[in-house]
């Protein structure tokens, strides 16, 4: 967590070098992305969001691994969906080898406003549907770049995700550690065992701005 405070403040001294990629930290979000990295293991499959500096920091990627981050964009909520349809496929079909590690669990990062994206939506369906390993976690720091999330979305990620049954949802104050580490200890417990979906939604501050756009 104080390295990536440290590369926020280093990103924001460098501005007018930084900001020809745009990027975006961790202030606020810490807690919950660190509880959920400490957790994962080498066999588990991680599609991060531009902000999600403490959860690549915890899995043990470099601050220049990470810096890397500014030259890349892409939305995840497909191809993450897609990684645990094969999963599933391969379970199913018998092709997976029984070395004693733990199943697998596919983690889907993403804020709150993409939840108004399409492919989310289509993400959710699948997931929901045919049941994968997922886990979809939404950080909710109620900010969809520089409109207030009450000028843009009818409802928050809690109250959307309701409208996929088979899709678990958990609601966590994402700010406090504690909170944070034992709610996804469940989860992904859970999904190990019963591989289904689950969503979490975390309530997150945002402490800077939104971007360096």
């Amino acid at each position: 967590m104080q390295t990536a405070r440290a590369m926020s403040d280093l990103f924001e001294a460098n501005a007018s070098t930084t900001s020809r990629y745009v990027h975006a930290c961790s202030g606020g979000h810490e807690a919950i992305q660190t509880a959920l990295g400490m957790q994962l293991t080498p066999n588990d499959w991680v599609s991060p969001y531009y902000r999600d500096d403490c959860l690549l920091l915890s899995l043990g990627l470099t601050p220049y691994e990470l810096m890397l981050q500014l030259l890349a964009t892409g939305m995840q909520a497909i191809p993450s969906t897609g990684i645990a349809m094969g999963i599933q496929y391969l379970e199913k079909q018998g092709l997976t080898k029984d070395d004693g590690k733990q199943k697998p669990v596919v983690v889907c990062s993403m804020g709150d406003a993409a939840m108004s994206e399409g492919e989310v939506s289509e993400a959710l369906h699948m997931a929901a549907l045919k049941q994968f390993p997922i886990l979809f976690l939404v950080q909710d720091n109620e900010w969809n770049i520089s409109a207030q999330a009450s000028e843009v979305l009818p409802n928050d990620a809690s109250k959307f995700v309701k409208g996929f049954k088979g899709i678990e949802l958990k609601k966590v104050n994402g700010s406090q550690f504690p909170e944070c580490y034992a709610t996804v200890k469940e989860v992904i417990k859970t999904i190990r065992e019963e591989r289904r979906p689950f969503l979490i939604h975390a309530k997150v501050p945002l402490l800077g701005h939104h971007t360096s756009g």
